[in-house]
Protein backbone atom coordinates (compact mmCIF):
# COMPACT_ATOMS: atom_id res chain seq x y z
CA UNK A 1 0.00 0.00 0.00
CA UNK A 2 1.23 3.23 -0.67
CA UNK A 3 0.25 4.76 2.34
CA UNK A 4 1.68 2.15 4.29
CA UNK A 5 4.10 3.84 7.09
CA UNK A 6 6.75 1.02 5.90
CA UNK A 7 9.63 3.31 7.03
CA UNK A 8 8.78 3.03 10.56
CA UNK A 9 7.81 -0.45 10.52
CA UNK A 10 11.61 -1.15 9.20
CA UNK A 11 12.99 1.04 11.67
CA UNK A 12 11.88 -0.80 14.62
CA UNK A 13 12.98 -4.12 13.15
CA UNK A 14 16.48 -2.70 12.76
CA UNK A 15 16.31 -1.54 16.08
CA UNK A 16 15.87 -5.45 17.62
CA UNK A 17 12.02 -5.69 17.38
CA UNK A 18 11.55 -9.14 16.10
CA UNK A 19 8.04 -8.67 15.80
CA UNK A 20 5.34 -6.19 14.84
CA UNK A 21 1.61 -5.93 14.92
CA UNK A 22 -0.35 -3.28 13.86
CA UNK A 23 -4.36 -3.15 14.02
CA UNK A 24 -5.79 0.05 11.90
CA UNK A 25 -8.82 1.36 10.29
CA UNK A 26 -8.36 1.98 6.47
CA UNK A 27 -9.83 3.02 3.73
CA UNK A 28 -9.01 2.22 -0.05
CA UNK A 29 -6.79 4.15 -2.02
CA UNK A 30 -8.67 2.30 -5.66
CA UNK A 31 -12.23 3.09 -7.34
CA UNK A 32 -15.19 2.04 -5.23
CA UNK A 33 -16.46 -0.82 -6.32
CA UNK A 34 -20.11 -2.64 -5.16
CA UNK A 35 -18.31 -6.00 -3.50
CA UNK A 36 -15.71 -4.17 -1.55
CA UNK A 37 -16.05 -1.77 1.41
CA UNK A 38 -13.97 1.90 1.26
CA UNK A 39 -13.24 1.35 4.96
CA UNK A 40 -11.94 -1.93 6.50
CA UNK A 41 -10.20 -3.07 9.44
CA UNK A 42 -6.28 -4.53 8.85
CA UNK A 43 -4.10 -6.37 10.72
CA UNK A 44 -0.59 -5.77 10.01
CA UNK A 45 2.33 -8.29 10.87
CA UNK A 46 6.36 -8.07 10.60
CA UNK A 47 8.31 -10.30 11.92
CA UNK A 48 12.14 -11.25 11.41
CA UNK A 49 14.10 -14.76 10.78
CA UNK A 50 10.52 -17.20 11.17
CA UNK A 51 9.07 -19.70 9.15
CA UNK A 52 6.21 -20.15 7.61
CA UNK A 53 4.55 -22.44 10.70
CA UNK A 54 5.77 -19.53 13.02
CA UNK A 55 3.76 -17.09 11.21
CA UNK A 56 0.82 -19.51 10.93
CA UNK A 57 1.06 -19.63 15.16
CA UNK A 58 0.98 -16.06 15.49
CA UNK A 59 -1.49 -15.31 12.84
CA UNK A 60 -3.96 -17.90 14.98
CA UNK A 61 -2.91 -16.86 18.51
CA UNK A 62 -4.18 -13.04 17.25
CA UNK A 63 -7.40 -14.57 15.59
CA UNK A 64 -7.69 -16.87 18.82
CA UNK A 65 -7.62 -14.04 21.15
CA UNK A 66 -10.10 -11.84 18.61
CA UNK A 67 -12.66 -14.20 18.83
CA UNK A 68 -12.20 -14.89 22.46
CA UNK A 69 -12.99 -10.90 22.76
CA UNK A 70 -16.06 -11.07 20.85
CA UNK A 71 -17.30 -14.10 23.00
CA UNK A 72 -16.63 -17.17 20.57
CA UNK A 73 -14.11 -19.77 21.24
CA UNK A 74 -12.61 -21.12 18.53
CA UNK A 75 -9.67 -23.82 18.21
CA UNK A 76 -6.06 -23.67 17.39
CA UNK A 77 -4.46 -25.15 15.31
CA UNK A 78 -6.70 -23.77 12.14
CA UNK A 79 -7.07 -26.68 9.42
CA UNK A 80 -5.01 -26.11 6.83
CA UNK A 81 -5.28 -26.91 3.44
CA UNK A 82 -2.45 -26.46 0.32
CA UNK A 83 -3.88 -24.98 -2.81
CA UNK A 84 -3.32 -27.41 -4.97
CA UNK A 85 -5.40 -29.70 -2.69
CA UNK A 86 -7.96 -27.51 -2.60
CA UNK A 87 -8.06 -26.82 -5.80
CA UNK A 88 -7.92 -30.61 -6.60
CA UNK A 89 -10.48 -31.61 -4.20
CA UNK A 90 -12.81 -28.52 -4.27
CA UNK A 91 -12.08 -26.90 -7.59
CA UNK A 92 -12.10 -23.35 -5.69
CA UNK A 93 -9.18 -22.07 -3.52
CA UNK A 94 -11.56 -21.09 -0.89
CA UNK A 95 -13.47 -24.32 -0.76
CA UNK A 96 -16.90 -24.03 1.61
CA UNK A 97 -15.96 -27.35 3.59
CA UNK A 98 -18.87 -27.82 6.28
CA UNK A 99 -20.65 -30.76 4.27
CA UNK A 100 -16.89 -32.17 2.53
CA UNK A 101 -18.67 -32.86 -0.93
CA UNK A 102 -15.24 -32.70 -2.36
CA UNK A 103 -14.61 -34.03 -6.11
CA UNK A 104 -13.94 -37.42 -6.83
CA UNK A 105 -11.97 -39.20 -9.48
CA UNK A 106 -14.73 -41.43 -11.20
CA UNK A 107 -12.75 -42.56 -14.12
CA UNK A 108 -12.95 -46.25 -12.75
CA UNK A 109 -16.52 -46.79 -11.85
CA UNK A 110 -17.42 -44.69 -15.22
CA UNK A 111 -15.41 -45.90 -17.98
CA UNK A 112 -16.22 -48.26 -20.05
CA UNK A 113 -19.95 -48.27 -19.86
CA UNK A 114 -20.53 -47.18 -23.31
CA UNK A 115 -20.69 -43.08 -22.68
CA UNK A 116 -18.18 -42.11 -25.17
CA UNK A 117 -17.15 -39.13 -23.62
CA UNK A 118 -16.33 -40.45 -20.61
CA UNK A 119 -14.79 -43.16 -22.26
CA UNK A 120 -12.44 -40.91 -24.43
CA UNK A 121 -11.56 -38.48 -21.86
CA UNK A 122 -9.84 -42.18 -19.83
CA UNK A 123 -8.86 -43.61 -22.85
CA UNK A 124 -6.71 -40.36 -23.54
CA UNK A 125 -4.98 -40.13 -20.12
CA UNK A 126 -8.07 -38.03 -18.95
CA UNK A 127 -10.33 -38.32 -15.84
CA UNK A 128 -14.07 -38.73 -14.88
CA UNK A 129 -14.65 -36.29 -11.51
CA UNK A 130 -17.56 -35.32 -10.18
CA UNK A 131 -19.37 -34.86 -6.12
CA UNK A 132 -20.91 -37.74 -5.26
CA UNK A 133 -23.87 -36.34 -2.60
CA UNK A 134 -25.04 -39.64 -0.88
CA UNK A 135 -28.66 -39.62 -0.37
CA UNK A 136 -28.64 -37.26 -3.99
CA UNK A 137 -30.43 -40.22 -6.33
CA UNK A 138 -33.35 -40.20 -3.67
CA UNK A 139 -33.42 -36.47 -2.96
CA UNK A 140 -33.81 -36.15 -6.82
CA UNK A 141 -36.28 -38.74 -7.08
CA UNK A 142 -38.44 -36.91 -4.60
CA UNK A 143 -38.16 -33.91 -6.51
CA UNK A 144 -39.43 -35.70 -9.53
CA UNK A 145 -42.29 -37.19 -8.33
CA UNK A 146 -43.68 -33.75 -7.44
CA UNK A 147 -44.06 -32.59 -10.37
Amino acid sequence: LPQSPQIYKQILMTAGFDRYFQIARCFRDEDLRADRQPEFTQIDLEASFVTPPDVYRMVETVLVALWDEAGERVEAPFPRMSHRDALERYGVDKPDVRFDLAIEDLSGVLSGRGFRAFDEAVDNRGRVRGIRVPGGAALLASRGSRR
